[in-house]
C-alpha cells in the first residue's frame, strides 16, 4: 500500500469515529449495496454516454454495455460515424471490431486508461477498487475509487434506485473520462 493510501485511510478511520456521521454510514451503505449487486449479478446492462479528454480535444460517444464480472461487452451506437463498433475487454485484453473502421484508442493515462477501457475500468471500479472516500452530493451519493496509481473514478449513485448515475475517471487530479448512465439493470 503507497503512503497515500496509508495515510488516506488512516484518516477514514477518524472520520468513522466523529460523532453525526450517520448520513456518512447511509452513504456508504448505499454504495457497498451497489457494490453487492454489481459482483453477484450474473449481468449487468447500461447504456452511458461517454466522453475522453485528450487534452482539449474531447471525443464524444454512446455504448450500449452488458458486463459479467468477467467480460465486458460494447456496441457504440452514436455518433453514426462509428455505430455498429463492437469491444470487449476482459483484464488485461481488449479487442474492437468492425469492418475497416478503428476506433481512437489511444491512452489517456499512463496506465493505459483509454475510451474503449473507460466502462470496464468503471465497472471493476465499482465491483472491487479500494474506497477512498464516501459523501453526499446534493441528491446523490458519490465514491471516490483507486483505480491505478495516479488515477481515480468518482461514482455518483442515485440512492433510491440504487444505480450510478454518472462517473469519471481522473488522472493526477485532470478528468479524462466522463460518463453519464442513462439506462442500468441489473439481472
Amino acid at each position: 500500500m503507497s503512503m497515500r493510501k496509508a495515510i488516506v485511510s488512516a484518516l477514514m478511520m477518524t472520520l468513522l469515529v466523529l460523532p453525526g456521521c450517520g448520513g456518512r454510514e447511509r452513504t456508504e451503505a448505499a454504495f457497498l449495496r451497489l457494490r453487492q449487486a454489481v459482483t453477484d449479478a450474473s449481468c449487468v446492462t447500461a447504456t452511458a454516454e461517454i466522453s475522453a479528454n485528450y487534452g482539449g480535444v474531447v471525443s464524444a460517444y454512446t455504448v450500449e454495455m452488458t458486463y459479467d464480472g468477467r467480460e465486458t461487452v460494447m456496441e457504440l451506437t452514436a455518433p453514426a460515424t462509428v455505430a455498429g463498433i463492437r469491444a470487449s475487454a476482459r483484464q488485461g485484453e481488449t479487442a474492437v471490431a468492425y469492418e475497416n473502421v478503428a476506433l481512437g484508442a489511444g491512452p489517456l493515462d499512463p496506465e493505459g486508461l483509454s475510451p474503449v477501457s473507460a466502462l470496464p475500468v468503471l465497472m471493476d471500479a465499482m465491483a472491487s477498487a479500494y474506497v477512498e472516500l464516501v459523501w453526499r452530493d446534493g441528491d446523490l451519493d458519490a465514491a471516490r475509487l483507486y483505480v491505478g496509481d495516479s488515477s481515480v473514478a468518482t461514482v455518483w449513485l442515485d440512492p433510491a434506485a440504487g444505480a450510478p448515475v454518472c462517473g469519471e475517471i481522473s488522472d493526477q487530479g485532470e478528468t479524462v473520462i466522463s460518463c453519464r448512465f442513462t439506462d442500468w439493470d441489473i439481472s
